[in-house]
C-alpha cells in the first residue's frame, strides 16, 4: 500500500484536476501528500554571452516561483487530516518525478494524462506516459477535461476492479481492500468473457488444431459454461475481500471485447474509481490488462489507479 502521495504539477488547471482525488486518497489513508513542480534550466540564449553570473539569479528567480505556485495550491488544500509539504526541481520532469518518487518505493505519484505547454509547462501528456513505463510505483491517472475549472469536490462511491483470472490481475484486490472502507466505497469486481464466435475466429484457436464437431456443444451451451465459471471466480474473490472486511461488493460478468466492456460500465457509473494491475496474462479467456488499462484512461474520464506487479 501507499504511504505517500507525489503529485507533480506544472502550472495548469488542467494539471490540478488531479487534486481532489489525490487529496481524498491521501485522507483515505492518512498519509502525507507532496506537491512537486519541475521547471526548465536556464535557456542559453537568455543570459547573452557573458550572462553566466544571472543563471544562478534567474535559476533562483524560477524556483521561487514555482514554489510561490506550490504553497498556494497546497494552502488551498490544507486540512486536518493530510499533511502537504511542496518542492520544486530543475531538471527533465519524468526523470525527476521518476527519482522522487523511487526515494520511498510505497509512493503513490498522482498525475493527468496531459497539461498545458508554455513557459515552464511541460506537456503531461508524454511525461505521464514516461513516468508510467519507468516508475516502479503506484500511480493514479486521471484523463484532463477541455475546460480549465477544476472541481474541488469529488466523490468515490464505486471501486472498479477488472480481473481476467489470473493472479496478476489480482494484485490489485489488497489494495482495493485497504481502500474500499476509509472511502466508504463499494466494490464491483467485473470479469469479461469472449463470444463463443470470438474464440472460434481467433487464429489462436484454430492453429492449436481443434476441429469443428457437430458433436461439440452449442455456442450457448459453451457460453454458459464460460458464463458460470466467471460468476465462480468472482464469487470467490467477493468471499475473500467480505472476509477482509470489505462488505459491499457486487460481481458482473460480462461479454465481448473487454476494453470496450470495461469502458461501458465504467462510463455508466458514477463516482468510481478503477483500480487494474498494468499487465495480466495472455490465453483463452484472459486479456492483456497494460492494453486495458491505457483504454480505459483514454476513453473515459474517470480516475485510474494502477497497481505495480510484483511478478
Amino acid at each position: 500500500m501507499y504511504q505517500k502521495i507525489i503529485v507533480p504539477l506544472d502550472g495548469s488547471k488542467i494539471a490540478e484536476q488531479v487534486l481532489p482525488y489525490a487529496r481524498l486518497l491521501a485522507g483515505a489513508q492518512k498519509v502525507p501528500m507532496e506537491l512537486l513542480r519541475v521547471f526548465d534550466p536556464v535557456p542559453e540564449g537568455w543570459t547573452g554571452p557573458s550572462g553566466g553570473q544571472y543563471v544562478d539569479r534567474l535559476a533562483t528567480a524560477f524556483r521561487n516561483q514555482a514554489t510561490e505556485y506550490l504553497g498556494q495550491i497546497a494552502a488551498s488544500l490544507r486540512g486536518d487530516d493530510v499533511e502537504i509539504s511542496v518542492a520544486a526541481h530543475e531538471g527533465d520532469p519524468a526523470s525527476l518525478i521518476v527519482r522522487e518518487a523511487e526515494r520511498q518505493p510505497e509512493t503513490l505519484v498522482a498525475m493527468t494524462t496531459h497539461g498545458r505547454s508554455g513557459m515552464g509547462r511541460w506537456v503531461l501528456g508524454s511525461v505521464t506516459d514516461k513516468v508510467l513505463h519507468s516508475a516502479t510505483n503506484f500511480m493514479l491517472i486521471v484523463r484532463a477535461k477541455s475546460e480549465e475549472s477544476v472541481s474541488t469536490e469529488v466523490k468515490l462511491g464505486t471501486i472498479i476492479i477488472p480481473l481476467d483470472g489470473s493472479p496478476l490481475a489480482e494484485e490489485s484486490l489488497p489494495v482495493v481492500a485497504a481502500l474500499a472502507q476509509p472511502l466508504g466505497a463499494g466494490v464491483s469486481l467485473v470479469r469479461v468473457t469472449p463470444t463463443i464466435k470470438q474464440i472460434l475466429a481467433t487464429a489462436a484457436f484454430q492453429e492449436m488444431g481443434v476441429p469443428i464437431d457437430p458433436r461439440m456443444p452449442s455456442p450457448d451451451d459453451l457460453a454458459k459454461v464460460a458464463d458460470d465459471d466467471a460468476r465462480t471466480y468472482l464469487d470467490k474473490i467477493k468471499a475473500s475481500l467480505n472476509q477482509q472486511g470489505v462488505s459491499a461488493v457486487e460481481t458482473k460478468v460480462l461479454h465481448g471485447n473487454p476494453a470496450g466492456a470495461i469502458v461501458d460500465l465504467v462510463q455508466a457509473t458514477p463516482d468510481n474509481l478503477v483500480a487494474m494491475t498494468t499487465h495480466g496474462r495472455s490465453g483463452a479467456g484472459r486479456w492483456l490488462l497494460g492494453s486495458v488499462t491505457d483504454r480505459v484512461v483514454r476513453d473515459t474520464g474517470n480516475p485510474v489507479l494502477v497497481v505495480r506487479s510484483g511478478r
